[in-house]
């Protein structure tokens, strides 16, 4: 048997805890010396130590740990909760990595105001062009992103990349949204489809037109798609400069996709269309 201080070096848990967890009857010695009062411990107990231990830091209350001891909790179940912990971290670090990015891209934007951000703004006429697409209200940008990349695995696998064009975003939601998102994805397609059964319609892919529009305001956003507010921002301010509105439902045109899970490496044309004012 070990006194207190040796068993609490070989389970590498400090003396206090060990004290504080059979004052609440969580975790008591096996025997309590009646003369001296000192403490003593098996190996055998390090298991039960151990459960306690995995349980806390899954950040579980200590009632909830005596509950699950009483019950017999096992391992693999320890197990289950544990993977069910990490995924539920790795999607915080991943939201609070991209909180990050986004206050330090708006951090840039104010310290850049009236400053030229080193962006182009040119103003194209579009043509009328054929559109493969689908347009569905996504429940936020990851899903938009997921059908994105989606659409292009399952078009070029089927239809082929020499008669695709860019995948063009239309947003049709009149303000911006973060969840319930308006949106119409699709390719813009180089020559017609002769072959109809090439079509991928497991993703509901309709043929139709991109409208033309007059007077298009665009410009190039590369790097992170969570920080193109910057490009947009920009825009805006041209638009406003030079006497124009906005009129209708805005576009994004990757013209470089982002990897999967990641949107740093994406190269967008961000189209506006307007009117004079």
């Amino acid at each position: 048997m070990f006194r207190i201080g040796d068993f609490s070096k070989i389970a590498q848990v400090s003396g206090r805890l060990l004290r504080y967890y059979d004052r609440i009857g969580l975790f008591s010695p096996e025997r309590i010396d009646g003369q001296t009062g000192y403490r003593y411990y098996e190996a055998a107990q390090l298991p039960r130590l151990n459960r306690i231990l995995a349980l806390k830091g899954l950040g579980l209350s200590l009632d909830q740990v005596a509950r699950l001891l009483d019950d017999g909790i096992g391992a693999e179940e320890i197990r289950a909760m544990l993977d069910m912990r990490r995924s539920q971290l790795e999607r915080n670090v991943r939201s609070e990595t991209e909180r990050l990015r986004f206050v330090e891209s708006r951090i840039r934007q104010l310290e850049s105001e009236g400053h030229i951000l080193g962006q182009d703004v040119l103003l194209k006429s579009l043509a009328p062009q054929p559109y493969l697409s689908r347009r569905e209200t996504f429940k936020d940008l990851r899903e938009l992103r997921e059908c994105v990349i989606g659409i292009h695995v399952s078009a070029t696998q089927r239809i082929g990349e020499p008669n695709l064009g860019p995948i063009v975003v239309v947003v049709h939601s009149p303000s911006f949204e973060v969840e319930n998102l308006d949106c119409e994805v699709g390719f813009v397609l180089r020559g017609g489809i002769d072959d109809r059964s090439i079509l991928p319609g497991e993703l509901a892919l309709v043929e139709g037109m991109l409208p033309g529009i007059p007077d298009m305001a665009t410009t190039i956003h590369s790097g992170d798609l969570e920080q193109r507010h910057v490009a947009y921002g920009f825009l805006g301010n041209w638009i406003e400069a030079n006497g124009f509105r906005m009129s209708g439902a805005g576009r994004e045109v990757l013209l470089q996709l982002p990897l999967p899970d990641r949107s740093d490496e994406a190269v967008v044309e961000i189209q506006l269309p307007v009117v004079r004012e």
